[in-house]
C-alpha cells in the first residue's frame, strides 16, 4: 500500500494471547491481541534469531512484554525495546490499526 499499511490478518481470527505470524513489507512479524489492544513486532530475536511468537507473553500490567524462548531476552511489545538481555538490540516494531475488520500493520519509523 502507498502509505505503508499492509493487510495482516482478519481481526476475528486473532485469539487473545495467541500470537499470529504475518509478513509486512518483506519483514516477518507477529501480531498478538490482548483484549482490545493489538501489538506487532518482528518475529526474530535480535540475539540469535529465535522465533519470538513461541515466547512467553506477559500481558498483565505494564509494560506488556514477551520473553524469548531461547535465552530469556525480554522485549516490550509496544515498541520492540529490550527490557532484559542478553539481546542488545530492539526488534522492529509496527504500528497497528483495524480497517473494515482487517488488522493492518506498517513498520514504525
Amino acid at each position: 500500500m502507498a502509505d505503508g499499511w499492509e493487510r495482516a490478518v482478519p481481526l476475528e481470527e486473532l485469539e487473545d494471547a495467541r500470537p499470529r505470524r504475518v509478513e509486512a513489507g518483506g519483514t516477518d512479524a507477529f501480531v498478538v491481541r490482548n483484549g482490545e489492544a493489538l501489538y506487532a513486532i518482528g518475529l526474530r530475536c535480535t540475539h540469535q534469531g529465535a522465533a519470538l511468537d513461541r515466547g512467553v507473553l506477559h500481558l498483565a500490567g505494564s509494560p506488556v512484554t514477551l520473553t524469548c524462548p531461547a535465552h530469556g531476552s525480554m522485549f516490550d511489545l509496544t515498541d520492540g525495546r529490550v527490557r532484559r538481555g542478553p539481546a542488545m538490540h530492539p526488534v522492529p516494531a509496527f504500528d497497528v490499526r483495524v480497517v473494515d475488520g482487517i488488522v493492518e500493520i506498517r513498520p514504525r519509523t
